[in-house]
């Protein structure tokens, strides 16, 4: 797992694009409100040639993350692992699976690749007036590239890159594995909050809780040809998901908070060494608990375990192996609805 995982919020002054390198980046240079130039270093390709995949989501509504991006300070600042301040694109969901595009790094015309993209948005949102949020890790040491001189980041340093998923890797970038520090792009507009993520078409998900590809987890270039998205994958007992839950109960909210949980099968569902996991790890077990067919069940939270913040959050079901089942997010706009239960959205 990479260290120095953070955001950098500046303001997007011009980029480079790079077409004929082995590992294609997009470079991106923005200013602080100090005046400090920073190279953010996008990918564009993987070091084994294979198109980038991408998720464009706009506008980026109700994630816990999107709340907190006013209160960043200018330049570079690390993250807390918690989904109100990190990006974490398993366990706080951000955007379908499914809806990925892989795009080449080059093309031969203005607008087929995923630098003219990225460009696209980058220039839309700088004529708006817009600010850039880059999710991702803080250069460490000087690479001597050339393209920092340019930039006027004359140590080396002031730079970040890692702007992509995190986890779900094999192999040599098994060690880049980790939870709650994905990288990605968020322009924040006048009027509205755009997500730009990225992935690896070799990367799987869903993950395990240290960010190793999971039991059953599936290559991201299978789940953009078409099929099942990980976030509500087939559990053993039938499809089970995370449903709605009293976030905001009267009075004190400890001892008092519930989540309820759905089974979309004929078929009765047993939750023997399944669990919930909240935003800061806290465990609640299921055992006991049962599902009728095509039924609903409502889990007291005794404040022992999981615990629904006010402030937003994820929640995260895992089965009996430690798959993870589902996860959602919410916000505290959600839980300003007072004694009643939410929905989550999807």
């Amino acid at each position: 797992m990479t260290s120095g995982y953070g955001v950098l919020r500046a303001d997007l002054d011009r980029w480079v694009r790079e077409d004929d390198q082995s590992t294609p980046h997009l470079q991106i240079r923005a200013l602080d409100r100090t005046g400090q130039p920073w190279r953010i270093a996008v990918n564009v390709q993987s070091d084994t040639g294979s198109e980038v995949v991408y998720w464009l989501v706009d506008p980026l509504l109700d994630h816990p993350v999107s709340a907190g991006l006013a209160a960043r300070p200018t330049g570079f600042s690390t993250a807390a692992p918690t989904p109100a301040e990190a990006l974490d694109y398993v366990r706080a969901p951000l955007f379908d699976w499914r809806a990925g595009t892989a795009l080449p790094a080059s093309g031969s015309a203005s607008a087929d690749d995923l630098q003219d993209l990225l460009v696209l948005h980058l220039q839309q949102c700088k004529n708006a007036g817009g600010e850039l949020f880059a999710f991702g890790t803080k250069f460490d040491r000087n690479l001597h590239k050339p393209i920092d001189a340019q930039f006027g980041n004359l140590d080396g340093l002031h730079g970040i890159h890692n702007i992509h998923l995190n986890q779900g890797n094999t192999g040599r970038h098994a060690g880049d594995n980790g939870v709650l520090h994905d990288g990605g792009l968020i322009l924040a507009h006048p009027d509205r909050h755009v997500g730009l993520f990225l992935a690896f078409q070799s990367q799987a998900v869903p993950t395990d809780d240290t960010g190793k590809p999971a039991a059953q987890s599936r290559l991201i270039a299978e789940l953009i040809g078409g099929r099942p998205a990980p976030t509500r994958p087939p559990a053993a007992t039938g499809d089970v998901y995370l449903e709605r839950a009293l976030l905001n109960p009267a009075g004190d909210d400890v001892g008092k908070e519930a989540v309820v949980i759905g089974n979309l099968a004929n078929a009765t569902g047993k939750l023997d060494g399944w669990r919930l996991v909240d935003k800061s790890g806290r465990v609640t077990p299921l055992d006991g608990v049962t599902l009728v067919p095509g039924g609903s069940a409502l889990v007291a939270l005794d404040g022992t375990g999981v615990q629904l913040s006010n402030a937003g959050g994820n929640l995260v079901l895992l089965d009996h192996t430690g798959r993870q089942v589902d996860a959602v997010v919410f916000t505290a706009a959600d839980t300003a609805a007072g004694d009643r239960f939410v929905r989550f959205k999807r």
